[in-house]
């Protein structure tokens, strides 16, 4: 079984990132985080420039990943992210243990 490991990188107008943060912080990540086979989901501000920054999420194998991506709290934070005008872009990753 191969953890899951995502990058997911923001990009928005001057404080949409910071605010688009700020929204997720206040409820629905703990929610993402208390769904079964997340390890971790943490949002990052660039240090040098406010109009991007990353998630960090692992996910303990992929069907977990594909579960998380299918409920209710990825519903809504894909209304939140439209809602600031979020670019994105996605990495994946295997980590083999």
């Amino acid at each position: 079984m191969a953890n899951i490991i995502i990058h997911c990188h923001y990009k928005g107008a001057e404080g949409a990132v910071k605010d688009f943060f700020d929204e997720m912080q206040s409820g629905l990540q703990s929610e993402v985080y208390a769904e079964d086979g997340c390890i971790r989901y943490d949002y990052f501000l660039s240090a040098k420039d406010a109009k991007t920054g990353v998630l960090l999420e692992k996910w303990r194998d992929r069907a977990a990943l594909e579960a998380h991506q299918k409920g209710e709290p990825m519903r809504r934070l894909i209304k939140v992210k439209e809602k600031y005008q979020i670019e994105t872009t996605v990495e994946i990753y295997e980590l083999k243990e």
